[in-house]
C-alpha cells in the first residue's frame, strides 16, 4: 500500500512539474533527499554551474521570506518565532521547503526567514513578540539579515490564517493612509506590511504569493473552502493581487500552481501543510514567477 501511495504522489508530481516546465520529478530524486542544512545562505552562494543559465542575474541576490507555518524551518528563523517545519511536517530539510527550492533553482541567497507558524497579517502591528502578526514592526525588522544587512527580494506569503479565523476582508481601492495599533481588517493590514516593507527596504524587489486552497473549516475537500463571514481563498488573493499591483509588488501566484481542494491530499499532510513534494511544485512556481519577473 504505501508503494503504491508514493507512487501515485509521484506520478501527480511529475504531472505537475511537467506542466510548468520544470524537470520531472523522478522515483530517483524521492531517494536522494538532500543532506540537512543544504539550503544556501549568503556565506554559502552557488557556483554559476550550479544554476540555469537565465537565472545567473539573480545568483547571490539575498531573498528573505515574510509567512506562517508553511514557511517556517527551524534553524533558520529567529529564536522566539513559532515552528512547524520539519517537527510537524514532511519536509526534512531546509533545502526542501518552498523557498528553499526557489534558491536553489536561482542562486540565490536566504538573508532571513520571518516566518513564525500560526500568525495572521492583522492583529496588533505594535506588538514585539515572536508570534506578532505579518503587519507588525517586529516581523518586518526581522527580515533584515542577522548581520544587519537589508535584503535584495522579499517574499510574503501570509494571509491563510486570517481566512481561517475569518477575519473582515475588506476591499482595497486605492492607496491610503494606514495607522498603528490594533489593524484587524484584512487589506488594511496587507497594505500596511507593505507600506512599511518599502519603507525599511526601498530598494527591494517584492513578491507577494496568493494563497493555496485548503480545507474548510471542518477539515473537509472536494469544493472550495468558504469561512464564516462567506469568504473563499479567491476572494482574499483577489485583494492581495490588488494591494500588490497598487505598490508595485510582483506576484507568484501560488493558488494556480496546480495543487488545489481536488488533490490537496496528494500534496499536503493535513490539507494544509506541503509534504515535500507539493513544496517541490510550490518552489517550480516561485521560480517561474521570479524569473519572468526579471525577464528570464
Amino acid at each position: 500500500m504505501k508503494k503504491i501511495l508514493k507512487s501515485s504522489l509521484l506520478s501527480a508530481a511529475l504531472a505537475l512539474t511537467l506542466a510548468l516546465g520544470a524537470a520531472p520529478l523522478t522515483s530517483h530524486a524521492a531517494e536522494a533527499v538532500p543532506a540537512a542544512g543544504a539550503v544556501p545562505t549568503a556565506d554559502a552562494v552557488p557556483t554559476a554551474a550550479a544554476v540555469p543559465s537565465a537565472a545567473v542575474s539573480l545568483q547571490g541576490k539575498k531573498v528573505s521570506i515574510l509567512g506562517d507555518s508553511i514557511s517556517t524551518f527551524t534553524g533558520t528563523m529567529p529564536a522566539d518565532y513559532n515552528i512547524f517545519y520539519p517537527e510537524h511536517g514532511d519536509i526534512p530539510n531546509a533545502s526542501q521547503t518552498w523557498w528553499g527550492q526557489l534558491l536553489t533553482n536561482t542562486g540565490m541567497t536566504l538573508c532571513r526567514n520571518a516566518s513564525s507558524a500560526n500568525t495572521d497579517v492583522t492583529g496588533n502591528s505594535l506588538a514585539l513578540d515572536g508570534s506578532a502578526p505579518g503587519c507588525s514592526i517586529r516581523r518586518l525588522v526581522d527580515l533584515q539579515g542577522a548581520d544587519g544587512s537589508s535584503p535584495d527580494v522579499i517574499i510574503i506569503y501570509m494571509g491563510i490564517n486570517d481566512f481561517a479565523r475569518s477575519r473582515t476582508l475588506g476591499s482595497f481601492r486605492a492607496p491610503g493612509v494606514q495607522t498603528e495599533g490594533e489593524v484587524m481588517v484584512f487589506t488594511d493590514a496587507y497594505e500596511l506590511m507593505l507600506q512599511k516593507i518599502k519603507a525599511l527596504y526601498p530598494a527591494a524587489s517584492i513578491y507577494c504569493c496568493t494563497l493555496l486552497e485548503r480545507c474548510d473549516m471542518n477539515g473537509d475537500t472536494g469544493a472550495p473552502a468558504v469561512n464564516l463571514n462567506g469568504n473563499t481563498v479567491a476572494d482574499f488573493n483577489t485583494q492581495i493581487k490588488a494591494i500588490a499591483g497598487a505598490y508595485g509588488a510582483s506576484v507568484i501566484d501560488f493558488y494556480n500552481c496546480g495543487i488545489n481542494y481536488t488533490n490537496l491530499s496528494l500534496f499536503t499532510v493535513d490539507n494544509i501543510h506541503p509534504t515535500w513534494i507539493g513544496a517541490g511544485v510550490l518552489g517550480q512556481c516561485a521560480t517561474q514567477a521570479v524569473l519572468s519577473s526579471v525577464g528570464l
